[in-house]
C-alpha cells in the first residue's frame, strides 16, 4: 500500500516547498490548493496517512474540509495536522497544530511520526 501524504494550502510558494521537502525525504505528495481540491483528490489517493491542512484558503476553508474528510467512511481517523496562523481556531478533533511559519524540520518529524516509507 502507497501511503501518501495531502498537502492543502493555498499558497503557492508554501505549497511547493513543503511538496519538495516531503518529496525529497521520501514521501509521496499531492497537494491542493483549497479543499474542493483536496476532496477531489481524496477519491484518487488509495491511502492518505496524513493530511496537512492549512485553515485560511478560498472557495472551501480548512473547517469546511476538515469536517467533510471526517464524514467520507474510511477518512474519521485520518490524522489531520493543522499548520496555520489561527492555530487557536483549529477544528476540535485536529490530531496536531503547527504555527506558520512551519518550520521543515518540524514538519518533517510530524509526518514521520504517521507515514511509514
Amino acid at each position: 500500500m502507497t501511503h501518501t501524504v495531502l498537502v492543502v494550502e493555498d499558497e503557492v510558494e508554501l505549497r511547493e516547498l513543503m511538496q519538495e521537502a516531503l518529496e525529497m525525504s521520501g514521501y509521496r505528495v499531492v497537494a491542493a490548493a483549497d479543499g474542493v481540491e483536496a476532496l477531489d483528490a481524496l477519491s484518487r489517493i488509495e491511502h492518505v496517512c496524513l493530511v496537512l491542512l492549512d485553515l485560511l484558503m478560498p472557495r472551501m476553508n480548512g473547517w469546511e474540509f476538515f469536517e467533510k474528510l471526517r464524514a467520507r467512511p474510511g477518512s474519521e481517523r485520518t490524522p489531520v495536522v493543522v499548520h496555520s496562523s489561527a492555530t487557536t481556531q483549529a477544528p476540535a478533533g485536529a490530531t496536531r497544530v503547527l504555527q506558520k511559519p512551519v518550520d521543515l524540520n518540524q514538519l518533517l518529524a510530524v509526518v514521520q511520526q504517521y507515514c511509514t516509507l
